[in-house]
């Protein structure tokens, strides 16, 4: 888990959308954004206006799934862009279900 605010750009991009880039072009098995609506990162003023005003500075997660491995590897890659963020490293039991997963139903992936 990644956690860094809307603000911080990396080359004129955000620091969250090239994140995603990175874990697609390195095959990681899901990467998903998650826009806070209300909170700060560190140091920085409370970011909500309120919820029909968009606020400026909102917290965003980038919560990355893989292996242990190649997600430590990963984020050894991600040393020049992550400097101003907090990063997490879990472990957890997935299952996958579903109908585009019907020959993995049940499934633990290890990770």
């Amino acid at each position: 888990m990644i956690l860094v605010s809307e603000r911080i750009r990396r080359d004129r991009r955000p620091v969250h959308t090239e994140i995603v880039a990175r874990a697609r072009e390195a095959g990681l098995a899901d990467v998903t954004v998650l826009r806070g609506i209300d909170g700060h990162i560190g140091a920085s003023r409370r970011s909500s206006r309120g919820l029909l005003r968009r606020p400026d500075n909102v917290p965003v997660t980038v919560l990355v799934f893989d292996q242990e491995e190649r997600l430590r590897k990963f984020l050894t890659g991600l040393a020049d862009i992550t400097e101003d963020c907090i990063v997490t490293l879990d472990t957890a039991e997935a299952y996958r279900y579903g109908r585009a997963d019907a020959g993995t139903r049940g499934r633990r992936d290890a990770g």
